[in-house]
């Protein structure tokens, strides 16, 4: 049985330096230049399902195995080894229509889980420890499972439930295959207050509680992104593992209300969990993102970074826009392959003075490091 990584020996194989600033502290290697993504073992911290949805709502039958002929083709040549991919929850977008939480996230989870049979093993799931990628993959992609909100778990608070029968649904996920949960998207669920009801929100309730308990004791990924500032604070203090925003930014440079102030950052980093910083279009341009990443580096260390997304790409240049069937023209990142994208990110990371090794904790490794610390050893 492979023993789990703790963080302090994870970073000490790594050779990574932590501690006030790393600029400065070590230099690039020689020939950094020559590296590429698929030197690294890149994991996309959020992918959004609106490309598979756009897809299968075209009436053209050829578009309609999405994740087989058009996102792992991609994802294959960009070098990417991991995405955590939301396979439901409490979004309408992520559940593609508007069904009952609950079901509504057992179709889109069908709709994965098919979707990646029909590869013929260029994809495949991440269910344990035996699963996660030593080093690059080449010629593969793998997924791993995530609710994009706690809602498709909550159950009618009648009284009188044992707490066993109250986190029945989130056992069958993981039973599934879901190793991940943000614990709400943006709006409040009987988990707790997500940011659109308002920065600080409220804290957990009892039912969230249990849930993040019941998280760690089966193996999976707790995910705060969404979840208002209170309800993060709340988070950091119950859970025994670590937790993970996927997919924000932070402030000063986005003062959104989504944004992560510095006592969130803090609280995350503090469970050794990740902050995973995201592209937005006009918003966040890649030198922004290494902005944020220098920045966290310098306060929290570079063990608690990751990369959410890095833009939409020339295969599926907008929410909305197939290639062969809109009419916009696109420049810029959504003009670009997602090779471009890592390309571009991974060296002005290392003009910024990042080491590979640090660029490859951001990249990937991090997020390989909980993984091994959280998932059950083998699948059951």
């Amino acid at each position: 049985m492979q023993r789990p990584l703790s963080r302090r020996r994870f970073l000490s194989h790594s050779g990574s330096v932590l501690g006030g600033s790393i600029l400065g502290a070590m230099l690039p290697r020689a020939g950094f230049g020559a590296r590429r993504p698929g030197d690294y073992i890149i994991v996309e911290g959020h992918r959004d399902i609106w490309e598979l949805s756009d897809r299968f709502r075209l009436p053209d039958k050829s578009q309609h195995s999405p994740v087989r002929d058009f996102l792992v083709p991609r994802l294959v040549e960009a070098g990417v080894s991991v995405v955590i991919m939301p396979a439901g929850g409490d979004s309408l977008e992520e559940r593609d229509g508007r069904d009952n939480l609950f079901e509504g996230s057992m179709r889109v989870l069908d709709m994965l889980l098919c979707e990646i049979e029909k590869t013929g093993g260029r994809a495949s799931i991440i269910r344990s420890r035996a699963d996660i990628p030593e080093r690059p993959n080449s010629g593969k992609v793998q997924f791993f499972l995530d609710l994009e909100g706690g809602g498709s778990v909550q159950i009618d608070p009648e009284p009188g439930y044992h707490s066993d029968r109250r986190l029945a649904l989130l056992r069958q996920f993981f039973r599934l295959g879901v190793r991940g949960m943000q614990l709400t998207h943006n709006g409040r669920n009987m988990l707790a207050d997500g940011v659109g009801g308002g920065k600080m929100g409220g804290r957990l309730s009892e039912f969230g509680v249990e849930v993040i308990h019941e998280m760690n004791r089966l193996g999976m990924m707790v995910g705060v992104s969404h979840l208002s500032a209170n309800g993060i604070l709340h988070a950091a203090e119950v859970t025994k593992q670590p937790i993970v925003s996927t997919h924000q930014n932070v402030q000063p440079f986005l003062k959104t209300p989504l944004e992560l102030t510095e006592p969130e950052v803090r609280a995350i980093a503090s469970t050794g969990g990740i902050i995973g910083l995201r592209y937005i279009e006009d918003v966040t341009p890649y030198k922004l993102l290494v902005d944020e990443v220098e920045y966290l580096a310098k306060s929290v260390g570079i063990e608690h970074i990751g990369i959410g997304w890095l833009g939409h790409d020339k295969g599926h240049p907008a929410v909305g826009h197939v290639p062969g069937y809109s009419q916009r023209q696109f420049s810029g990142v959504e003009a670009q392959s997602m090779y471009e994208h890592w390309d571009t990110f991974i060296r002005l990371l290392g003009e910024r003075g990042f080491t590979e090794e640090q660029i490859g904790l951001v990249l990937g490794g991090n997020l390989i490091r909980i993984w091994k610390q959280i998932l059950p050893a083998a699948a059951a």
